[in-house]
């Protein structure tokens, strides 16, 4: 029989066993709603989200300032370190953001901010799981692979998936009202809360494998040495997803 003092009350003896995801997303919809579904409803692996953080070095400031304020992070010798013991899991979700199909159009600052700042990330300990045009690649990813060897903005991603939702088989009533609109468009209806969370999120667990063997190929089209914004079509998203199955 143990001793009363060795018994633990159940919430304490729960926190020991429960691993715990700060995520950090771009927006306030589509990757906050993906990414909590991973969380178990036994408790196993809780999933924070903090939406709506902006991209690039505005989105990691917002990162840092929050694990400042939350105690997870501390200054060394002038560079913001995870601190030792922290056992969260934290990553940064975002996108590189074309802002022109045109690449002579781009404006270099933005590739430059959007390198560094991963580089910055990873030097401080925070975990990036980057998309280059958009995360909606990840998405894209479940469904087919993607031409490389040139910049894909993020029209050519919202297209595609506009063209494979319109053409899935057997929808539902209230899905085949939505895609068999003249009108309908995958950034435009999809990307709503109930939208992403009815219609587009069902249809992915069972290619999660595909996605990440797709996205796994394109991740080895680089070499260490490529700029990270030069690496598009590219998405690590599949590390985080794969991270978050591992413990459930």
């Amino acid at each position: 029989m143990a001793d009363a003092w060795d018994i633990l009350p159940d919430e304490e003896r729960t926190a020991d066993t429960v691993t715990t995801f700060i995520i950090f997303c771009e927006d306030k919809v589509s990757e906050p709603t993906y990414f909590e579904g991973f969380q178990t409803i036994a408790g196993k692996l809780k999933v924070n989200i903090v939406p709506e953080q902006k991209h690039g070095s505005a989105h990691l400031n917002n990162a840092v300032a929050y694990c400042l304020d939350k105690g997870l992070l501390e200054v060394a010798a002038g560079i913001h370190k995870i601190k030792d013991g922290v056992t969260q899991h934290l990553w940064c979700v975002y996108d590189r953001d074309l802002e022109h199909e045109n690449i002579a159009l781009i404006n270099p600052v933005n590739d430059i901010d959007f390198t560094n700042s991963i580089n910055t990330a990873v030097t401080t300990g925070l975990k990036v799981a980057w998309s280059n045009d958009a995360f909606e690649l990840w998405i894209l990813l479940h469904f087919e692979n993607v031409p490389v060897g040139q910049r894909l903005h993020r029209r050519y991603i919202y297209d595609r998936l506009t063209d494979i939702f319109r053409n899935l088989p057997n929808p539902s009533l209230e899905l085949a009202k939505k895609i068999n609109n003249p009108l309908f468009d995958y950034k435009e209806t999809m990307k709503s809360g109930h939208n992403f969370l009815m219609f587009v999120k069902p249809l992915l667990e069972s290619r999660r494998p595909d996605a990440i063997g797709r996205a796994k190929t394109l991740e080895a089209v680089y070499k260490p040495t490529d700029a990270f914004h030069d690496r598009n079509p590219c998405t690590m998203v599949h590390h985080l997803v794969e991270s978050l199955v591992s413990f459930q």
